[in-house]
This record gives C-alpha cells, sequence and structure tokens, in this order.
C-alpha cells in the first residue's frame, strides 16, 4: 500500500493519504457503502442553487474570508 502522510507547518502528522484504488479495496473488505458520489452531486447541486440565489440578490455575495472558512 502507498499511503502519504500529510503533516501541518509544525511538522506534526494531520491525516493520511490512501489512493483511490486502495481505498475501493479497504471500502469494499469493510463493507462500507460508497457514499462519495451522491454526497459530491448534492453539495454540487445545492452550490449551483445558492449561485442562483446569489445572481437574482436573494442571497448575498459570501466574502472571501466566509468562503474559506467554510473549506
Amino acid at each position: 500500500m502507498s499511503l502519504q502522510y500529510l503533516s501541518d507547518n509544525t511538522g506534526s502528522i494531520t491525516g493520511v493519504y490512501i489512493p483511490i484504488q486502495e481505498w475501493d479495496i479497504i471500502r469494499k473488505k469493510l463493507h462500507l457503502p460508497d457514499e462519495s458520489k451522491a454526497i459530491h452531486r448534492q453539495e454540487l447541486m445545492e452550490a449551483f442553487e445558492e449561485m442562483k440565489l446569489i445572481k437574482v440578490g436573494k442571497m448575498p455575495k459570501p466574502n472571501l474570508n466566509d468562503f474559506l472558512n467554510e473549506l
């Protein structure tokens, strides 16, 4: 398994990157559902709806700081 470790600016390990092919094997062995596609689709649809509301003035435009804080 080819893992990559993620670290913060102090060098502390904060996460592990697992290639998607290897994650799929792990997910199947653990009998985990593949919900990622549905979740990403739902988030994308919500983003499109928010953009429509912003364009017609029914929702305020987010500033960069608010946008980055949501990530």
